[in-house]
């Protein structure tokens, strides 16, 4: 469970950091095709309750370990992000799609040590589902 906390503080410190970041890279990437720009969240947590829009949630679902990850020594951590957002023009699906793309290729190009790969099993319009493979 040490390596658990260290991963969770390494998603916590990137989402609440360098998310930021990577919206203010998406926007300006993106300014001429899009027709809205993405808005950065206003939280001061990971979970902060009911806050001024927008905000984000994240909760940890579960840890797995199925038998081919006991073979090539992995456990898969889900987490599962929901989005929270001001009425507006833009569907909430679209917005959380370009969100996750944005959180995934965060944590593709970060270089912490725990992270192999990532895949996201579950999209709705507000939630999406992301299992973390991680080596041990």
């Amino acid at each position: 469970m040490h390596d658990f906390q260290k991963i969770y503080e390494r998603l916590e410190e990137l989402m609440l950091n360098k998310f930021s970041e990577c919206i203010d890279k998406w926007n300006k990437e993106n300014a001429d095709e899009c027709k809205f720009e993405l808005k950065h969240f206003t939280n001061q947590s990971m979970n902060p309750g009911i806050e001024k829009l927008p905000y984000f949630g994240l909760t940890f679902e579960e840890k797995e370990q199925a038998k081919k990850d006991r073979i090539i020594d992995t456990i898969n951590y889900k987490f599962n992000f929901e989005f929270f957002y001001e009425k507006d023009k833009v569907p909430d699906f679209e917005k959380t799609l370009i969100y996750e793309h944005i959180i995934v290729e965060m944590l593709e190009e970060d270089d912490f040590e725990y992270w192999q790969n990532f895949e996201v099993p579950k999209l709705t319009p507000r939630k999406f589902d992301l299992v973390v493979h991680v080596e041990w």
